[in-house]
């Protein structure tokens, strides 16, 4: 049965086509910069419950995504959570099952969804990034795909429970690699500054302004696709 949270996964993404691609006109740039094969991150802003539907709709893969776990336990929720393959993760802490599952479906050669914020941004702007997308990207070696989402603030903002004919749009941005190491778990300050760089790709695509500032250039590596 290995197969069928595969394919709830891609018919809830047919079912949710004509919602994306007519209610709220989901247009998509740079979808080529995903990586066809392998293991990849998707990491996006994140201000909107309708966050999720739309990088999912716009990316050409299945995205495995981590949900915050209060989230993913919610009773009315959980069941559909677990047929679309998330992984809940710990909002307050380290979570090292969480880690492990991610890990598993990189080296599996899946696609794992992430939004470093950690939370929905109720004003619409870049929060600052985590440090578990770059310990993900270092510790599985898995090229970071920046994305950005515009227009999702206006569609479903924070307290809103219905979406808005809105018009959203999704960037995609070139791969990012976190340098290779010495095999042990990199510096907290490499880590944070990794978590930067992935921000300020993100604020480039939505034409932001970065959360924080950047970390040297020598941390950040770009591979093409």
């Amino acid at each position: 049965m290995i197969w069928l949270r595969p394919a709830f996964y891609w018919i809830i993404k047919t079912l949710a086509w004509p919602v994306t691609r007519i209610y709220v006109r989901l247009g998509v740039e740079g979808a080529a910069r995903v990586p066809r094969r392998g293991g990849c991150i998707v990491v996006a802003n994140h201000v909107s419950y309708a966050d999720p539907v739309v990088l999912g709709s716009a990316c050409p893969r299945r995205i495995i995504f981590m949900v915050a776990e209060p989230i993913y336990r919610l009773l009315r929720l959980r069941w559909f959570y677990y047929m679309m393959g998330t992984i809940p993760v710990l909002p307050d802490r380290p979570d090292p099952r969480a880690m492990k599952a991610a890990l598993k479906t990189l080296r599996d050669g899946g696609a794992v969804g992430i939004f470093p914020e950690g939370q929905r941004m109720p004003d619409g702007r870049l929060g600052e990034g985590k440090a578990g997308v770059a310990l993900l990207a270092a510790r599985s070696g898995a090229p970071v795909v920046p994305a950005g989402i515009l227009g999702a603030h206006q569609v479903m903002p924070v307290g809103s429970s219905f979406p808005r004919p809105r018009r959203v749009k999704v960037l995609f941005g070139e791969p990012m690699n976190f340098p290779l190491g010495d095999g042990r778990r990199p510096p907290r300050e490499r880590l944070d500054g990794f978590a930067d760089q992935v921000m300020g790709a993100i604020a480039e695509l939505v034409g932001a302004e970065a959360p924080m500032v950047a970390a040297p250039p020598d941390t950040l590596q770009r591979t093409s696709t």
